[in-house]
């Protein structure tokens, strides 16, 4: 099938380590959301308020890097009509590590309430149905009673359903799938224009995340489009980027510190904030030499894990709480840094004995070394 010359150009990227230490910074800070939410302690409040208030807006923060390194990646004539090939990346970069976290979740919540007589810890909705659906990567899409399991799961749900339809819609002539991504955008943000970015409602029985996901994630795609076809005709002067990727972070963190959730401004954090920061991240001499700082780098390839095990971990605690009639000190700045690198360390375990192997098995063999987004996260 003819593809026209485009902006998405056939060359192998080079991996933008900026946006490896950005994705870290994004799933250490839902670490704090999840852990003020869960807990029910917010330790440091002056310090990582942002995070303890609306640190849930960080996934669409995931959603939008996804949509720009998917789109660098992917579509480009090369990749682009390799339907099954590029669906199987997908599923060997996301799936061994939800499965592990599924499974062991699951064994911990059944501990819970069938050993200890306690209430699930969180989530609630751990049956079969729930599983099931866990297992095809169907958890966050309209057909669950609520989030289940591995809860911030849920986003990684969305995603994969999104990217079967990027990878879908690109292996059609360029024109055509510009226009069939475009009419879903429309349609997206037209639902969360009624219904808010952050809500459980459906929309022709379909979960609101998806549509907020399709938002985040092709607003990446333009931003990519926009980036390859227009930027190189304009030299961005490194001051100018670091100044507006440090504005785009301090308006961000300024409006979820201060701020309540609004479905205008959220929308506008995820289409302006959050481009201009990542545009800023990759042209911006300063933010190019904090970013690409080796521990920062590494916290970005782990970043995955990081963002999938930090529920199970919050799960074991409670459950070694609950076993051994322990009060744990929530509140103790000590414990939150104690579990954050915790998690890290976990992370750590799980990219290298999960992530890896994992994505190995099921990759087809030439694998290509290019940055991944989260999340997934998002997220």
């Amino acid at each position: 099938m003819n593809h026209e010359a485009g902006p998405f150009r056939s060359s192998e990227p080079a991996r933008l380590h900026e946006l490896d230490s950005l994705r870290a910074l994004a799933a250490i800070g839902v670490v704090g959301w999840h852990y003020a939410s869960h807990f029910g302690a917010a330790p440091l409040p002056s310090l990582l308020a942002p995070f303890y208030r609306h640190g849930e807006l960080l996934v669409d923060f995931f959603f939008v890097l996804s949509g720009f390194v998917l789109a660098r990646v992917y579509w480009n004539d090369r990749r682009s009509l390799s339907f099954a090939n590029n669906v199987r990346d997908r599923i060997a970069r996301m799936y061994p590590l939800h499965f592990t976290t599924l499974c062991v979740v699951a064994v911990m919540q059944w501990i819970l309430v069938n050993r200890l007589a306690s209430q699930p810890f969180v989530y609630h909705f751990n049956d079969a149905h729930d599983f099931t659906l866990n297992l095809a990567l169907l958890n966050r899409t309209g057909l669950e009673r609520g989030q289940s399991f591995n809860g911030p799961s849920w986003s990684i749900s969305t995603e994969f359903v999104v990217n079967i339809l990027f990878l879908a819609a690109i292996t059609l002539r360029r024109s055509t799938a510009r226009a069939v991504l475009f009419l879903l955008f429309v349609v997206s943000l037209a639902v969360i224009l009624r219904n808010g970015l952050v809500s459980d409602t459906l929309a022709f029985g379909i979960s609101n995340d998806i549509f907020r996901t399709v938002v985040g994630f092709l607003c990446g795609v333009a931003l990519y489009g926009m980036h390859a076809h227009f930027l190189p005709r304009i030299a961005i002067r490194s001051g100018f980027a670091d100044v507006a990727a440090i504005a785009a972070a301090c308006v961000f963190l300024a409006y979820c510190a201060l701020g309540e959730l609004a479905r205008l401004s959220d929308l506008l954090v995820v289409l302006i904030c959050f481009p201009t920061l990542i545009v800023g991240a990759i042209h911006g001499r300063v933010t190019h030499r904090v970013l690409t700082l080796a521990p920062l780098v590494y916290l970005g390839t782990v970043s995955y894990s990081i963002y999938l095990v930090h529920f199970p971990l919050q799960l074991g605690v409670h459950l070694a709480s609950v076993a051994f009639l322990i009060r744990m000190p929530y509140d103790s700045a000590l414990f939150l840094v104690s579990f954050i690198f915790a998690t890290i360390a976990l992370a750590s375990i799980a990219y290298r004995l999960i992530e890896v192997p994992g994505k190995k098995l099921l990759r087809r063999p030439r694998t290509a070394k290019l940055a991944e987004p989260l999340a997934s996260p998002r997220h």
